[in-house]
């Protein structure tokens, strides 16, 4: 028993002191908000505030805890001096050089949902038939850390185009390219899906010199030595020059061959691109815009090993929806959904750096044993280490409580002080009649 009251004080501790690292200057209901939140979510393995509230092992109804935490969420002042301390914070995890981004859109679904604000039509990326169900969007970018290469998660908005004040898709998306480059600056190499096939990104990301990899959609058209051509009719008509071996854990290896041409806008403007052809990995070719410079076979390889790195984020979606419920969030205003949203990230964050740390801290290898993973070699390791976590904290016999800043006194001080004013009176009465004559 020991040894499992050991593994949750060291963990315990390590959420504190990074819930505090990300709440300094903050009010302290807010860093009290940050703490229970990180915690619930890390304990229950769920984004329900219920699940979350039944964690905290608070001495308080459970409908009051859960009624605090949703008010809180819907006044959280303190948001944008957590942001900032992010940004500080997640420095130490990713590369100074050779930054990768990865950017994709994705939905929550909300098939019962009836009250909750905004709610939009989205296509259902989980349905086979891709109907349109209610729901929001959902853009996000992550970062690659520096030794695992772990898809560390930046920037995450939920929003819908019903919303008072939305402008567009593309104003978000902006807004998390935004939030990269106020990271790290313009210096990164950006990987993008064929949602984000828009001139106005390609010319935005070469103006301000970042590197970028965009698939394309097949309607697509570019001028190829001056002519104005569809993309997809230019990679049907040509074969892979050059060929690699696709490896995938637990399967097959796979023969990809890749070629690639030179391509410009058909709008009158100069920029030159490269379209990088790769067959083999669906019915269509897969059709790739870059303004890195390729110069033969192995630089249009490489951007094809690039692009198939994207799948990273898909697992951040993947992990978010199967080991945290993350469609069932059950606050209803946009902000307060957001705000979950936010602190749900730094949640994700707090599991990276555990990963992170997987080669130098024994906590991080006892987590990971924890887990009980089937699988090894993993290349994303959120969702066994997500269980992990939860396995240590089932052994908890008090919630975060103690770890709190102190925001209000507890019954036993209020009781003291009350005693204590009595006596006071009491002695003031007594002097009183001492001076009578």
């Amino acid at each position: 028993m020991n040894y499992f009251t050991t593994d949750v004080g060291h963990l315990k501790r390590d959420i504190v002191k990074f819930c505090y690292i990300l709440t300094k200057r903050c009010k302290v209901v807010d860093s009290n908000l940050i703490l229970d939140l990180v915690y619930g979510i890390l304990a229950s393995r769920d984004i329900k505030l219920s699940n979350i509230a039944r964690k905290l092992e608070e001495d308080i109804e459970l409908d009051n805890i859960i009624e605090r935490l949703a008010k809180r969420l819907n006044k959280f002042e303190s948001k944008n001096i957590v942001r900032y301390n992010f940004r500080k914070y997640v420095k130490k995890f990713i590369p100074i050089e050779n930054v990768v981004a990865i950017f994709d859109d994705s939905d929550i679904v909300k098939v019962y949902g009836k009250k909750f604000e905004d709610l939009d039509l989205v296509v259902d990326g989980s349905d086979p038939n891709k109907k349109f169900k209610p729901g929001y969007y959902i853009c996000n970018a992550c970062i690659l850390t520096k030794n695992q290469k772990q898809p560390l998660e930046v920037f995450s908005k939920i929003y819908s185009t019903k919303s008072k004040g939305f402008k567009s898709t593309k104003a978000i998306t902006i807004e998390s390219i935004n939030e990269v480059v106020g990271i790290v600056g313009t210096n990164f190499t950006g990987i993008f899906d064929r949602g984000y096939d828009d001139k106005k990104i390609f010319r935005l990301l070469n103006n301000q010199g970042t590197k970028f990899i965009i698939r394309l959609t097949s309607n697509r058209n570019m001028l190829f030595k001056g002519k104005n051509k569809n993309v997809l009719d230019v990679a049907k008509g040509r074969k892979g020059k050059y060929k690699m071996i696709l490896k995938r854990s637990g399967k097959k290896d796979q023969e990809i061959y890749v070629s690639y041409t030179r391509a410009n806008l058909p709008d009158g403007d100069k920029e030159e691109f490269t379209i990088v052809f790769a067959y083999g990995l669906g019915d269509e070719p897969l059709m790739l815009i870059t303004n890195i410079d390729v110069k033969d076979g192995n630089d249009a390889i490489k951007i094809v090993r690039w692009y198939i790195d994207r799948w990273k984020i898909e697992e951040v979606h993947r992990a978010e929806k199967t080991m945290y419920n993350y469609e069932d969030m059950r606050v209803r205003s946009l902000e307060q959904i957001n705000n979950l949203n936010f602190i749900f990230m730094l949640t994700l964050f707090f599991i990276c750096i555990q990963i992170e740390k997987l080669d130098t801290k024994l906590l991080s290898i006892e987590i990971i044993i924890r887990s009980k993973s089937l699988k090894e070699n993993l290349t994303v390791w959120i969702s066994p280490f997500s269980r992990g976590i939860e396995e240590i904290l089932t052994h908890s016999q008090t919630g975060i409580e103690n770890f709190k800043k102190r925001t209000r006194k507890t019954k036993e001080e209020i009781d003291i002080e009350n005693e204590t004013q009595i006596i006071y009176e009491q002695l003031s009465i007594f002097d009183d009649l001492k001076n009578v004559k």
